[in-house]
């Protein structure tokens, strides 16, 4: 990533130990920017490398309202970070740390919102209203994989069409996770292997990522979707079926696959064990 710039340097009045941390050779380009972010936040709070147990604690507690837990969390990582690979003492793993941060998630944890998973008759019902746009082909395709294969969304936007192949009764994908996967097919309406078909013929994507973002003028952006993408897909999906779009994510078809998967007895979805969309869709026949 090479050094930050002079002015967020200046501003910071960063010392030699954090400036040679931002810069570690050891870290990746991806992992030093998100420790960098998190460490320019604690500095512009009034935080200082090396921190003393005191001050981080009272970071934490002063965060503890308006702040997830999970992210607390990676910030005390950060920090511990910032100290360790400099060869200081880590004053995130001293006792009143942790204790801080257990009594945190002991009265915060719990309050955290949870994603609603997507069932198999809201799937149904969100696949249903779509027409037959590129971007309705693309998110069709999207949810009904997701769904039946319990994918991630770093799995869904990871995919690419020469990891795919037909098989008989379904479809195998080979995903970026190293996991191998079998996508059965399904009611016509709702299958997920003939979605997938529908969207890249309409599309003509040939090789590179299956699912690409696609522009305000219905065409395709040439890049391949992003987990921020994905997550809006779902919301505007359920919000079209009347459900409340803040409860749901990208995560939301994986995770109600798996637990009506798991409810059904048809075993892990990530098996290619037939998806119970087909209970749903005779539902409503």
């Amino acid at each position: 990533m090479g050094d930050f710039p002079q002015t967020i340097q200046e501003k910071n009045q960063l010392d030699p130990q954090v400036k040679a941390f931002a810069q570690a050779p050891a870290l990746t380009d991806a992992t030093r920017a998100a420790y960098w972010g998190d460490l320019r936040r604690f500095m512009d709070w009034g935080g200082a490398i090396p921190a003393p147990e005191k001050m981080v604690a009272s970071y934490l507690v002063e965060h503890a309202n308006s702040h997830k837990f999970a992210t607390l969390a990676r910030w005390r990582v950060s920090l511990g970070k910032a100290h360790s690979a400099q060869g200081l003492v880590d004053p995130t793993k001293t006792e009143l740390v942790n204790t801080v941060l257990k009594g945190i998630k002991q009265k915060h944890g719990r309050e955290q919102r949870r994603v609603a998973p997507l069932t198999s008759l809201q799937t149904t019902a969100v696949v249903n209203v779509m027409g037959d746009r590129l971007k309705d082909l693309r998110d069709k395709a999207l949810i009904l994989v997701g769904f039946s294969g319990g994918l991630r969304r770093s799995e869904l936007t990871g995919l690419l069409v020469e990891n795919l192949r037909e098989r008989t009764g379904g479809m195998e994908l080979s995903l970026n996770t190293g996991r191998l996967i079998m996508i059965p097919n399904g009611p016509d309406l709702i299958c997920p292997v003939a979605a997938m078909k529908s969207w890249l013929s309409a599309s003509g994507i040939e090789k590179g990522a299956v699912f690409q973002g696609i522009n305000r003028h219905g065409r395709l952006s040439g890049q391949p979707l992003t987990g921020h993408g994905v997550a809006l897909v779902i919301k505007e999906r359920v919000k079209a079926v009347g459900l409340d779009p803040s409860r749901y994510s990208g995560c939301s078809p994986r995770v109600g696959g798996i637990l009506e998967g798991a409810q059904d007895e048809a075993g892990e979805l990530s098996t290619g064990h037939q998806m119970p969309l087909s209970k749903a869709a005779s539902s409503h026949q």
